[in-house]
């Protein structure tokens, strides 16, 4: 019997668990989705150049891990629902129902409904899945294909998880239900919920503390844009202390608000007697006064998320950028006779370091079945480049053109009498300018050499070449015929990429042992304790790197806005309910307003406005606060943004992560104003 009742309350009720069916049908969503991808039977369809199976190891528990969340999120649902029909349970007592009887049907129930929001996650989640295939397919150069899929196994597992913290729920709810009283049931709606109370000058010593801090943080962004950004301890000091103070203001703005709305009132005595402004006014005061710790901490919450949404996304395309320039060839083998070994080898001597020959790699190469396509060998030659003896390294011009050619730019011309530079493409142009001013002229070996025309190149060419300054020395090859010889580096484009396999065999296996059958002499003397291979050696391989860093930016990115989700769904499902059980206690003023000759028209006004100000000045307050955080961000890291992600991509990001919460904003903002009614109008 109590079985029928419950399935019968739940068809009835239906729009009164709106907001539980909601964020149960989006946290089911997003874990079946994720977890989706590590499914036996998922087939993500891309080269044999990449691997994700740490991919989705990763995604899969981190998911576990963001879900278990969910559960207090869910259990604060519960909370209200059980709150929503106290007063139906009592009438069931008092017709004879046990209370036992009465926690079986509410746990029956709350069973039903969430099985049809499991249901409906699962059917968005299949969609979400595939928005994460198609992400990942095109973060891999490929084409995106779509195709419904549904797996058992991650069907099971979101089943078990889900109905398992059902089970939990419920078994709490059966254990309150059944211990609390009859009286405390049937007074649910007349509970009142804590107020601070103080005094009207400490309310507005509150206030005034707010503004100030919110001048504070105001003052210390202005230094952020008047300043130099150097990345020190100043400025990393100033947003510190921009967003700590503006998060502060903002607690204690909600804490003394409801003064100042008080005060504003009194004030403004036409605008309070003007139509319904006074109930209106009276609610929102009355809210404010009882949950001013509540509406800081949902404000905050939607900052938190704001900022999960916009910087994973613009740190995953960042790594994406600097992939560009961190390995722009196929294969990069790094010579790397650095100071620190030279000083610990006690190496004096320059004509010691073996020159190497790369021909054994390119007939490895070809051999395999590869195809090398270009390459080129550039050797290092060390320069004095100021009057303090300090030396920067220096390449031919030829391999410097090669190098350019297999990068597909123009090739450049150097008279006998002249040099250009090559440099890091985030360093700030101050800093070139001031070493062209200062270098302008180079004397090697007795000759003088000028700064060419076009003085300074930017295009990246790898990261391998630079030293422990942000440039290099291009002169004519007849020049560096007398320079001091360094370390030699190899670069190839390749026909046929290498699998992930065939690359960590490569460069961890193969490219070691070359080097040491060909050096052994030079590897046995200065060999201590451990094999100098690898720190002489590096290689560093397109498909391999490739692979790397989209496993670690498409973890931010997916992640990211797991997390940034997560985070909106707990301020806005808090900021929901909180106005659904005022609905709940504040049903009578609404019957006292229909009494007094108000339509019902003006009613429904009055709820909207009522739901459109609670949601809009938390998150208003908390969007001043992105903007601040986004704003010293992009100063902060203006230069790296511009080259390795672009201003247009970052507003993209900064738009995707607004359309995103927009989104979710919707469904919460028009589920509390259908509810909300219905509650006042039941």
């Amino acid at each position: 019997m109590y079985a029928k009742l419950a399935k019968s309350n739940a068809k009835k009720s239906i729009k009164d668990y709106l907001i539980y069916f909601i964020t149960i049908t989006i946290c089911v969503s997003l874990f079946y989705a994720i977890t989706s991808l590590s499914s036996s039977s998922y087939e993500l369809i891309t080269e044999e150049s990449y691997n994700f199976r740490n991919l989705k190891l990763i995604l899969q528990y981190s998911a576990y891990i963001i879900t278990a969340i969910l559960i207090l999120l869910v259990a604060y649902v519960n909370k209200y629902m059980i709150r929503r029909r106290k007063r139906e349970f009592a009438t069931y007592v008092l017709l004879g129902a046990e209370q036992k009887s009465v926690a079986l049907m509410f746990f029956i129930e709350t069973l039903v409904i969430g099985i049809l929001a499991i249901i409906s996650g699962i059917f968005v989640g299949t969609l979400f899945s595939q928005l994460i295939t198609a992400i990942v397919l095109i973060s891999a150069n490929q084409e995106a294909v779509f195709s419904l899929k549904l797996y058992v196994d991650t069907l099971g597992i979101t089943f078990i998880f889900f109905i398992s913290m059902f089970c939990i729920i419920g078994l709490y709810n059966v254990i309150v239900l059944r211990k609390i009283k009859l009286i405390d049931m049937l007074n649910a709606h007349k509970q009142v919920e804590f107020q601070f109370k103080r005094s009207g000058k400490v309310y507005a010593v509150i206030f005034a503390l707010s503004i100030i801090l919110y001048i504070i943080c105001g003052s210390y962004t202005i230094k952020l844009i008047n300043s130099k950004i150097d990345y020190s301890v100043k400025s990393l000091m100033y947003i510190a202390l921009s967003l700590i103070t503006f998060i502060l203001g903002t607690y204690a703005l909600f804490y003394s608000i409801a003064y100042i709305m008080i005060h504003i009132k009194n004030k403004w005595v036409n605008f309070k007697y003007e139509g319904t402004n006074l109930f209106l006014i009276g609610s929102i005061v009355s809210k404010i006064k009882t949950a001013p710790l509540l509406m800081g901490t949902i404000s905050m919450t939607f900052l938190g998320a704001m900022i999960s949404f916009i910087i994973t996304l613009v740190m995953a395309q960042w790594a994406l950028g600097y992939l560009d320039m961190r390995v722009p060839y196929d294969i990069d083998i790094r010579n790397n006779y650095s100071s620190n070994f030279l000083a610990e080898a006690n190496i004096t001597d320059m004509n010691e370091i073996p020159k190497l020959d790369y021909s054994e790699i390119i007939d490895y190469l070809n051999d395999k079945g590869y195809g090398v396509k270009s390459y080129c060998q550039v050797e290092k030659y060390l320069v004095n480049t100021d009057e303090n003896n300090e030396s920067t390294l220096a390449i031919r011009l030829s391999d410097f053109n090669q190098l350019r050619s297999m990068l597909g730019y123009k090739k450049i011309e150097l008279k006998d009498n002249e040099f250009t530079t090559q440099w890091y493409n985030t360093t700030a142009d101050e800093v070139i300018n001031n070493y062209i001013n200062k270098n302008d002229k180079l004397n090697i070996n007795g000759e003088t050499y000028s700064i060419s025309k076009n003085s300074v190149y930017k295009e990246s060419i790898g990261e391998g070449f630079y030293s422990s300054i942000d440039n290099i020395i291009i002169l004519p090859d007849k020049v560096c015929d007398n320079l001091t010889f360094t370390e030699t580096n190899f670069v190839a484009n390749i026909k046929n990429k290498m699998s992930y396999e065939e690359s960590d065999d490569f460069q961890y296996n193969y490219v070691y042992e070359w080097f040491r059958e060909n050096n052994a002499e030079f590897i046995e003397k200065y060999s201590k304790e451990d094999d100098i291979s690898h720190s002489i050696i590096r290689t560093r391989i397109k498909s391999s790197e490739t692979n790397d860093v989209l496993n670690a930016t498409l973890a931010m990115r997916i992640l990211g806005i797991y997390l940034g989700v997560v985070l909106l769904m707990i301020s806005l499902t808090i900021l929901s309910l909180s106005q659904l059980s005022d609905s709940i206690e504040h049903k009578d003023r609404f019957n006292v307003l229909r009494r007094l000759g108000v339509e019902e028209n003006e009613v429904n006004k009055i709820v909207l406005k009522q739901i459109s100000i609670y949601f809009i000045v938390p998150i208003a307050i908390a969007m001043i606060g992105v903007a601040i955080f986004i704003y010293n961000y992009y100063l902060f890291y203006k230069d790296i943004i511009t080259v390795f992600v672009g201003d247009k991509t970052f507003i993209l990001s900064v738009v995707f992560g607004f359309a995103l919460m927009l989104v979710v904003y919707i469904c919460y903002f028009g589920g509390t104003y259908y509810t909300f009614k219905r509650n006042i109008n039941s």
